[in-house]
């Protein structure tokens, strides 16, 4: 029996349209000239641009995209009045159904109210997705809850009439009934600015276009066209297509309808790009953690796009706020500072008060013209009520308030601070105390604790005081949190007390944590974007990064791995052509004759067959004889009477292997282990210095930038910019677009790609696991998330690098600045060395553990012990905005490495 028909779900979250709105009609545009800057009295709130970085790259090919994804970039508080002027191709005309009926003209009118907060809330959690340049799909809005209407997406087009003319249409009702509503009004008055967006789609734009993938009941939503490019009915009208957790398929306009025209094309591309099944059938509706990961995504997403009125600091609080004691260093006052409480039920105004805006209570009194504070409080301060919010109960209370004449805003009042009280003043009708916030932060750095969950248990307390006793809504906690947090003291300097700021030894790793890739906004800079300013290498170029291994010749490699294999057979095997290695490589055969000569059961057969498997490997020669041993190897070949150094060994594991196997027997040193060294060397330096054209860039002051935005966050500041290598092909690449040639060393995160999530975080963490900073991955984990955050930040690069991709970040870094890295080992932990089957034992960490104590030593994997702590925060990172994921990610990584650093003193 097929399924019935699901009811129209209620309330303001998700929609299904009625199927009077949702039939075909004819397409309209409202006409709107345009003559220029627009100069709207009252348009002083301008929507900043986002984008959602649904780069199909990561399901798909990616060849037309050579730059980092653009994301948001302008501040939602300042109105841009420059239009670009627009050159239309003609091409774009074609297949545009002309309208028959043209409604009147657009007058220009001011943004209405909620217009501003609509544009904040598409400015916070993207909801801007640009199909082409006259095209746009804008997440809807609900006037009464205030947020972004779940499911409910609409499409925008400003077309060109002519010269100085712009017709502007949308699909919602409210446009088709009165031909004006808040998407055209918002594209009116931003179109210069959502023009420079990145398009979703290539030109001509196919019949789908993937927007993006959400956790509730639209799993993949899709624009879609009801034909084929070029076909000879091709309309040009579009339509949104969500397939649904369910399993079935919604067209917008044909709803479950079997003959729609449009899901085909959604469907299509959904299985070329591997998000769903080619099989799939219909499903449950959905299981109940489901359910509840629902309610999480809506309410963070509603406390990301909401603008209180309170400012960019958000909380009328403004003083520091030390951290709770159980994570207070013993260095610090709040480890052992008597615990602020609040007493009564009244609080005053005094000189610490403030307005959210910034005006203090003596500045807000000196514009009043008044002489001194204290003759001024019968005149100027007002009493209001307010609730104070506890653990488990809640409070009335007075206070004491100041009208501001600063921002003159009818939510804004000069206000106490009350920190000196336990308490946070959120916008002096609602107040936190500190112990409640730091509750919510004490159980999130323990164990997986979503906002929900938290608000229930405080809820669930407060009944215990009467049924009508109610806590703050969640999305207020969300809200109020935040604006707790930036003020909080959590900051553990992003250094080991013990390895100090810039460690010799450093781990990377990349961890899966991140938001979906539609709320990234154009503010975010990972140290690997570059652009038309940042200074340019030409020095290096792809021909001089060209035989980089020992043996440059794959088919030579080949052949000796075959010869190994054929002196440990005990079948008889046909003996290959050695001619070419021969002349090629006299010194490598001439080894390998020793090999053979030797025999297998020499106790110099193991040493020597791991000897020639690392010359024979596909990593760059540094890898083996890294720059500090290439001197000492010439000297053994020059002088072969004199004493081999001890620490050659550290230098050269394998090398050192083969020395002490016969300093151990007792035996000479053979003649073709002076001719190898002569040879590696030689190799060694020629690569060297072919890589070797340019010096690091020297150490400057970088302007420091907001971190909460840019998404990046170090305990060392920025001392170079990431350069540009324009011969270098692929450098600009958003992907590492070079992973497609290392075989099972390529790295990405193939899950991210299809939950439209972002790469995640690349984090440093030194060998105590103490977490050296962080910064926001756009797209996908790539080496030059490692490089770019070591050369930026580190005067003299680490001595030993340990990651997961370090066989061919090795190569990514030597290429690129090599006198940089010349002396820095590139090493994979023990943990992932058992993935890297066709990588030499030169990268293994476990290959120079014999020979090197700092190795030895430490916990190759202490990333891991960090990457399994952050599991705890990966679903409710997930669905944040940007900027609250950034905070929410560095407040957990503080209470982290503050945990740590009080372990390692009570040692």
């Amino acid at each position: 029996m097929p399924n019935p028909r699901p009811e129209a779900r209620k309330g303001s979250y998700l929609r299904i349209q009625t199927s009077s709105l949702s039939r075909p009609t004819r397409s309209r545009s409202a006409r709107v000239v345009e003559h220029g800057p627009s100069s709207v009295p009252g348009s002083h709130v301008h929507a900043s641009c986002s984008r959602s970085v649904n780069s199909r790259t990561q399901v798909l090919p990616v060849d037309h995209i050579t730059d980092p994804p653009d994301v948001l970039e302008w501040p939602a508080t300042e109105f841009r009045e420059t239009m670009l002027p627009l050159v239309v191709p003609p091409e774009v005309y074609q297949g545009i159904e002309q309208a028959t009926e043209l409604p009147m003209v657009v007058p220009r009118v001011p943004l209405e109210s909620s217009d501003a907060e609509y544009m904040h809330a598409l400015e916070k959690v993207g909801a801007i997705f640009p199909i082409s340049q006259y095209i746009f799909v804008f997440q809807d809005w609900n006037e009464v809850s205030k947020m972004l209407q779940i499911g409910v997406y609409y499409h925008v087009t400003r077309l060109p009439r002519s010269e100085d003319e712009y017709g502007i249409s949308c699909t919602c009702p409210r446009w088709k009934a009165h031909y004006t509503c808040c998407h055209q009004r918002i594209l009116f008055h931003s179109a210069n600015d959502y023009s420079k967006l990145p398009h979703l789609a290539p030109a001509p734009t196919p019949p789908a276009v993937f927007l993006q993938s959400t956790p509730f009941q639209d799993l993949h939503i899709f624009s879609c066209s009801s034909s084929s490019s070029g076909s000879r009915y091709e309309s040009s009208k579009r339509t949104i297509v969500t397939f649904q957790r369910s399993g079935r398929w919604y067209c917008q306009s044909c709803r479950f309808s079997d003959a729609c025209k449009h899901r085909p094309h959604a469907l299509a591309f959904a299985i070329e790009a591997g998000l769903i099944s080619e099989g799939l059938q219909e499903n449950s509706s959905g299981t109940g953690q489901e359910d509840q990961d629902d309610q999480e995504n809506m309410l963070l997403m509603q406390a990301g796009g909401r603008d209180d009125g309170l400012g960019s600091r958000g909380c009328v609080s403004h003083l520091p706020i030390p951290p709770p004691r159980w994570c207070s260093l013993s260095s610090e006052q709040s480890f052992n500072a008597p615990k602020p409480t609040f007493q009564g039920h009244h609080f005053a105004l005094n000189n610490t008060g403030q307005c959210s805006c910034g005006t203090s209570a003596a500045a807000a009194l000196s514009a009043l013209h008044s002489e001194a504070f204290p003759y001024a409080v019968g005149s100027c301060v007002e009493e209001q009520q307010a609730i104070l919010f506890s653990l488990t109960n809640r409070y009335k209370v007075s206070v004491e308030v100041m009208a501001c004449p600063t921002c003159r805003h009818s939510r804004r009042y000069v206000g106490p601070d009350l920190s000196c009280h336990g308490v946070f003043n959120w916008n002096n009708t609602m107040l936190f105390t500190h112990d409640l916030l730091n509750g919510f932060t004490n159980m999130f750095t323990a164990s997986e604790t979503p906002f929900s969950a938290f608000c229930l248990t405080v809820s669930r307390a407060y009944m215990e005081h009467g049924m009508d006793v109610k806590f703050c809504s969640d999305d207020t906690f969300v809200r109020v949190w935040f604006a707790f947090i930036r003020l909080q003291e959590l900051e553990s300097g992003m250094r080991c007390p013990t390895c100090g700021p810039s460690p010799k030894i450093v781990i990377a790793d990349g961890i899966s944590l991140g938001i979906n890739s539609s709320k990234l906004t154009r503010c975010v800079r990972p140290p690997t974007l570059t652009d038309r300013t940042s200074p340019s290498i030409e020095s290096i170029s792809s021909y001089k990064a060209r035989g980089l291994p020992a043996v440059i010749q794959a088919e030579i490699r080949s052949l000796v791995h075959k010869l190994l294999e054929i002196s440990t057979s005990h079948a008889i095997c046909p003996f290959p052509n050695t001619q070419q290695l021969e002349s090629a490589y006299p010194e490598l055969f001439a080894l390998i004759n020793l090999y053979f000569r030797l025999g297998v059961a020499s106790k110099h057969h193991k040493s020597y067959r791991g000897f020639i498997q690392q010359i024979v490997a596909p990593d760059i020669v540094l890898q083996l004889i890294p720059y500090a041993a290439i001197a000492p190897l010439r000297n053994m070949a020059e002088n072969p009477s004199a004493d081999i150094p001890a620490w050659l060994q550290c230098l050269v594991p394998a090398f050192g292997r083969v020395i002490n196997s016969h300093h151990n027997e007792k035996s000479p040193i053979p003649q073709e282990l002076h001719g190898i060294a002569a040879w590696l060397s030689r190799r060694a330096s020629e690569v060297y210095l072919r890589l070797a054209q340019h010096e690091p860039a020297p150490p400057e002051t970088v302007p420091p930038e907001q971190w909460e935005l840019t998404g990046t966050y170090y305990g060392l500041p920025a001392i170079r910019y990431r350069r540009a290598y324009p011969k270098l092909r692929h450098d600009s690449s958003v992907l590492d677009r070079e992973a497609d040639e290392m075989g099972d060393c390529n790295k990405f995160y193939k899950t991210y790609a299809k939950n439209r999530l972002t790469g995640g975080i690349l984090v440093l963490w030194c060998t105590h696991s103490i977490c050296l900073g962080f910064h926001t991955i756009p797209v996908a984990e790539g080496r030059n998330d490692v490089f770019s955050a070591i050369y930026t930040r580190f005067p003299i690069a680490p001595e030993i690098i340990v990651y997961d991709f370090a066989c061919q970040l090795a190569p990514y870094c030597l290429v690129r600045e090599a006198a940089y890295f010349r002396n820095t080992k590139f090493l994979i932990d023990e943990m992932h060395a058992h993935d890297h089957t066709r990588c030499g034992q030169a990268c293994f960490s476990s290959n120079s553990m014999e020979f090197d104590d700092r190795i030895r030593a430490i916990n190759t994997s202490a990333a891991e012990c960090g990457n399994k702590g952050m599991k705890r925060i990966r679903k409710s990172v997930s669905f944040m905005v940007s900027d609250h994921a950034v905070l929410f990610t560095k407040a957990f990584l503080d209470v982290w490495n503050r945990g740590i650093i009080n372990r390692m003193k009570k040692v």
